[in-house]
């Protein structure tokens, strides 16, 4: 190998890994209370219907074995506006109505988001899970990543259970079979 050939090596050689970690994420499950493991009937508040199937399809699929049930869309959307659904806006009297309404036990509040403060694509999701009865915040979990809604909805959720099964979770992305989100 000659000089010009030797030198291009050594240059891919940092800037790959470079680039690669530039094309990590992350993901905290922030806290996660006891009683969160024992919330059989739930929502989803704050996703669009795609992000929302998906969503609940990690979730199930988490807690495996588990007897859960989502409450439908359009039953939310009866007691509270489409709107206020997509933003995952609740005051104290409609998180009353949909628990003695519907029977949800506890609410996941999300909010899925482009992080304007860093370059390219990263997105970041949010998810607060709510006691529909006294309102106080029972889980929390953040994922940021370049990857696809589905990888943000999985690891949040993993998050949450590893958290529940007793100490906090960080996980760094890519996984190895994963490349980064279509653009």
């Amino acid at each position: 190998m000659n000089g010009r050939g030797r030198a291009m090596a050594v240059v891919g050689a940092v800037m790959i890994p470079a680039f690669l970690a530039g094309c990590e994420g992350n993901t905290r499950a922030v806290f996660t209370k006891p009683e969160l493991i024992s919330y059989e009937r739930l929502a989803v508040l704050g996703l669009d219907p795609e992000q929302e199937q998906i969503f609940m399809a990690a979730y199930v699929k988490t807690f495996v074995g588990k007897p859960i049930t989502f409450v439908e869309r359009g039953e939310l959307a009866k007691i509270i506006g489409e709107q206020d659904l997509l933003q995952g806006r609740l005051n104290d009297s409609t998180r009353a109505r949909i628990k003695q309404i519907l029977g949800v036990e506890a609410l996941f509040l999300c909010n899925y988001y482009k992080d304007d403060d860093r370059p390219g694509k990263l997105m970041k999701l949010r998810v607060r899970v709510v006691d529909s009865e006294t309102g106080a915040i029972v889980g929390s979990a953040l994922t940021e990543t370049f990857l696809r809604f589905d990888n943000h909805a999985q690891a949040a959720v993993e998050a949450l259970k590893k958290d529940l099964l007793g100490g906090g979770y960080h996980r760094s992305y890519p996984y190895p079979e994963q490349g980064p989100a279509p653009m």
